[in-house]
């Protein structure tokens, strides 16, 4: 058996299905037949959504981001098509594909993951088809500047990047590790919780910042930030907007203004808090 032609018709096989088969999902997205959610989508809290709901709702907010990618897509397919543009193609072609995958099996997306993936491994076959261009190009190739055209004193300095690059990973990991522990740490509080009386929700968030959100998911919620000892809580706002009544400070002269102020008991996923006008309580969600 010849191998060397059955690589050849495998390669050109791979190449024209790829070209062809991608088209169809750059059309789909030009006509809206993918990324276009159901209207019972847009109605549903954010939670309840699949992987894939979710994923289309979220690709579907900006048509002009996925004609972007259909553009894209119809480019490759163009290189694909021509033997003398099929390298630039299978990479532009790459580029898309291996995220698409990625996401497919992230998000649970089982209508199209394995379809993805088998286009993830011919588009690789016909990359290391050519391996010997790409590692010349790549690797063997001279550097754009040669040593005798970049100044004495950087030649001099070169050997710096062995302790800057070091500098630049750590420096960045502890400096957002510091500010994640400052601005978005979590405490006991932190997570969704339900009045067991009317079903209110009250979210404690990231920075210490809190939300409260009536049963009527389409009522503007209100927010401010929290405090707490041990045993005492207050839930402070910047302005004296309206809130439903189980949590406002009835005291005129309160300063700042506190949705509300009193003690808390925290036990597992229950929550309880009173003051002179209200006891609440609270069960966690999530």
């Amino acid at each position: 058996m010849n191998w060397k032609k059955v690589h050849f018709y495998l390669y050109t096989f791979c190449r024209y299905f790829l070209a062809t088969f991608i088209i169809s999902y750059a059309f789909a997205k030009i006509l809206e037949t993918q990324f276009t959610s159901q209207p019972s989508v847009y109605d549903r809290p954010i939670g309840s959504l699949s992987g894939f709901q979710l994923t289309w709702y979220y690709y579907g907010y900006s048509y002009w981001y996925g004609l972007v990618i259909a553009v894209t897509q119809i480019i490759s397919s163009i290189l694909l098509f021509f033997r003398k543009t099929t390298r630039l193609g299978v990479i532009l072609f790459l580029t898309f594909i291996v995220n698409i995958t990625l996401m497919d099996f992230a998000y649970g997306i089982d209508e199209a993951k394995w379809m993805a993936l088998l286009l993830t491994m011919m588009a690789f076959f016909v990359l290391l088809s050519d391996y010997k261009a790409f590692y010349r190009y790549f690797i063997t190739e001279p550097q754009l500047f040669s040593e005798d055209e970049r100044p004495k004193w950087m030649l001099k300095a070169k050997n710096v990047k062995f302790f800057y690059i070091p500098l630049v990973f750590i420096g960045f990991f502890v400096l957002l590790s510091a500010m994640k522990k400052k601005y978005m740490g979590l405490n006991e509080f932190y997570g969704t919780w339900e009045n067991t009386a009317n079903g209110d929700r009250l979210y404690f968030e990231a920075g210490n910042s809190f939300q409260i959100l009536q049963k009527n998911e389409f009522k503007k919620s209100n927010s401010g930030i929290y405090s707490f000892t041990r045993d005492s809580l207050k839930l402070q706002t910047a302005n004296d907007e309206e809130i439903f009544s189980d949590f406002k400070d009835k005291s005129p002269t309160s300063k700042p203004i506190y949705y509300f102020k009193g003690k808390y008991k925290l036990t597992g996923k229950s929550l309880n808090i009173t003051s002179d006008q209200v006891n609440l309580n609270f069960k966690r969600i999530r």
